[in-house]
C-alpha cells in the first residue's frame, strides 16, 4: 500500500513538472486566465471591443501587434504591464494624454502574461502577429520586474521601439462651456466627488487626487478637453466608473475647468470626444 501511494505521489509530481516545463516551452494555457484579467483590470480603459477610449485610452485593436512586430516590441510591452506609463504619445494618428497604471505590484507574473497573451489574440489581432510569434510566459514576466524601471524609463522605451513624430492635435479653440453649465457640474461635483476631492477640489476627506492647481496643469494642461472628459468618464466615480449620463460628465468638466482659471463662454460643451479633441487647454 505505501509502495503504491509512494508511485502516485511520484506520477503527481511528474505531471506538475511537466506542466512546469510546458509553461517553459510557451505552451502556457493563457485563455481563461487572460480574458479574466482583461475584464477585470483593462477593459474599463481599453473598453471590451479593444478600441479605448478617444484622446485618453489608446485602441489595442491592430496597435499591440504593430509593436511586438518592432525590433525590442516584445520586451516592451513585457515592461509596460509591469511599471505602467505616462506621457503623450501617437496611436493611429491619434494623440492619447491618458496614463497606465504600474500592475506590477497587483498582478501576478500569470496573470499579466496572460492578459497580453489575450490581447494579442483578440479582435483579430492575431492575424497581424510575426510568423514566428510565441505566446507570452510568466517566466518573462518574472525577469522583467527584477529590472525596478520607473514609468518614465518606459516611455524613453516606448520612444525607442515605436519612434514616432509628435502629434498634431486638431485643437483650434479654447475650451467651450457656459457658466450655467459649470454650476451644474457643481451641483453633481457635491453629490458626486466632494467627499474625495474636496470643497476646495484638493482637501477631500478619502484623499482623492487634487483637481486644481499644478497637479490640474500638469496632467491636463497640455491636451484638450477630450482627454479630461474621457478620464473622468471611465474611471470616475470610483466605486461606479462610467455611471453617470455624458452630460453630467461633460457639465462636471465646465465646472472643473472654470475653477481652474478657464473663462466661461456662449457654447455649452458638448459630451462629443470629436468636438472636445478641438479645444485646447494650453495657455
Amino acid at each position: 500500500m505505501l509502495a503504491s501511494f509512494g508511485a502516485c505521489v511520484a506520477v503527481l509530481l511528474a505531471l506538475l513538472a511537466g506542466d512546469a516545463a510546458a509553461s517553459d516551452d510557451g505552451l502556457f494555457q493563457w485563455q481563461r486566465v487572460g480574458a479574466e484579467t482583461y475584464a477585470n483590470s483593462c477593459g474599463v480603459c481599453h473598453q471590451s471591443n479593444g478600441e479605448g477610449v478617444a484622446s485618453t485610452f489608446p485602441p489595442l485593436v491592430g496597435h499591440a501587434p504593430a509593436v511586438v512586430a518592432r525590433p525590442g516590441g516584445r520586451d516592451y510591452l513585457a515592461h509596460l504591464v509591469v511599471y505602467g506609463l505616462e506621457g503623450h504619445i501617437t496611436v493611429r494618428g491619434k494623440p492619447f494624454d491618458g496614463a497606465m497604471p504600474p500592475w506590477g505590484g497587483s498582478l501576478s507574473d500569470e496573470k499579466l502574461a496572460a492578459v497580453l497573451d489575450y490581447v494579442l489574440h483578440s479582435w483579430a489581432n492575431e492575424q497581424a502577429l510575426p510568423a514566428d510569434f510565441k505566446p507570452f510566459v510568466p517566466a518573462e514576466i518574472a525577469a522583467v520586474r527584477n529590472q525596478k524601471m520607473t514609468a518614465a524609463q518606459i516611455y524613453a522605451l516606448r520612444s525607442q521601439v515605436m519612434p514616432e513624430a509628435p502629434a498634431t492635435v486638431a485643437v483650434f479653440a479654447p475650451p467651450q462651456f457656459t457658466q450655467e453649465q459649470a454650476d451644474r457640474g457643481h451641483a453633481a461635483y457635491r453629490r458626486n466627488c466632494q467627499d474625495c476631492h474636496g470643497a476646495n477640489l484638493n482637501d477631500g476627506e478619502f484623499g482623492g487626487a487634487p483637481l486644481n492647481g499644478q497637479y490640474f496643469s500638469r496632467h491636463w494642461g497640455n491636451g484638450s478637453v477630450a482627454a479630461l472628459y474621457g478620464f473622468m468618464r471611465t474611471k470616475m466615480p470610483p466605486d461606479r466608473p462610467g455611471r453617470l449620463s455624458p452630460q453630467t460628465y461633460a457639465d462636471l468638466t465646465a465646472f472643473l475647468l472654470t475653477r481652474n482659471g478657464y473663462q466661461a463662454a456662449q457654447t455649452e460643451l458638448p459630451p462629443d470626444p470629436e468636438a472636445q479633441e478641438r479645444m485646447n487647454l494650453r495657455r
